[in-house]
């Protein structure tokens, strides 16, 4: 009957361990000491190319405000509350930005389709410029990506899809978006997940460690997943109390066996 006891009770000890984390497996970068030059850190962020299916903003302004008015009709003249309203949000740039199609082009007023597959927002911003030249003297054109997007899924207190309206995000970014990790998250274990031409490109990331700042995943690009995988306890610790209650109701009737048989 000891043996019993003696089993139940060390059983009780090994579920308490494995519900159990240390603090190293919930900090970030935490093999950094002090002040430390990183070799290896991305010095240029990845440049993202135009592709089919993205929304962006076009503006093309001269000195001409009547002439403006042709290109930009919507916008009353690029005023900023009619520009906050047009494209404050989703669904506004989705009615009002420029979509490429499926043969990597856009239409734009007067000047008709212009490729920019390929190409870099500056590049696209020169290849318009170029175009609508033909039209205007001393013409600036600006270009943003309106649909920079990326998903942020599984451990996570706020799963979904999150814009980013900078030029660029770090999955430290993308994950604070989300509200941070749950407590049953394996940080060392974030899974990216990049659409590309040839396919999907996938990452393995342990944002416990700073070889995370050399990785090509560190800066996110639109469309990337972001996947937060959950530790392999996760389901021994939620079960924890339960199983606690049902071994220490067991420990309890082989005591009282125990004492009545004694």
């Amino acid at each position: 009957m000891r043996k019993g006891i003696t089993f139940f009770s060390a059983l009780l000890i090994v579920l308490s361990f494995t519900s159990c984390r240390t603090s190293k497996d919930l900090v970030y970068l935490n093999d950094v000491d002090g002040q430390e030059l990183h070799e290896g850190l991305p010095v240029e962020m990845p440049e993202y190319r135009i592709q089919a299916n993205d929304n962006l903003y076009v503006n093309i302004k001269s000195m001409n405000p009547d002439v403006n008015q042709i290109f930009n009709p919507i916008q009353g003249g690029g005023s900023m509350s009619g520009t906050q309203q047009m494209y404050g949000q989703l669904s506004g740039q989705y009615l009002n930005g420029y979509q490429v199609n499926q043969q990597g082009n856009i239409n734009l007023p007067i000047m008709g389709s212009i490729q920019i597959s390929g190409l870099t927002l500056p590049q696209a911003e020169s290849c318009i410029r170029k175009k609508a030249s033909e039209y205007l003297k001393e013409c600036t054109v600006k270009v943003k990506l309106l649909s920079y997007k990326v998903t942020v899924m599984g451990e996570v207190k706020s799963p979904g899809v999150y814009y980013n309206y900078s030029n660029n995000m770090t999955v430290f970014e993308a994950i604070s978006m989300a509200n941070g990790v749950t407590d049953f998250a394996s940080i060392k274990r974030v899974l990216v997940v990049r659409p590309t031409k040839e396919g999907s490109k996938s990452y393995r990331l342990n944002l416990t460690s700073k070889k995370l700042l050399a990785s090509e995943a560190f800066y996110l690009l639109p469309n990337d997943v972001v996947y937060v995988e959950p530790d392999k306890y996760k389901n021994v610790r939620l079960n924890s109390s339960v199983y606690a209650l049902f071994l220490s109701s067991i420990s309890t009737l082989v005591l009282i066996l125990n004492f009545m048989n004694g």
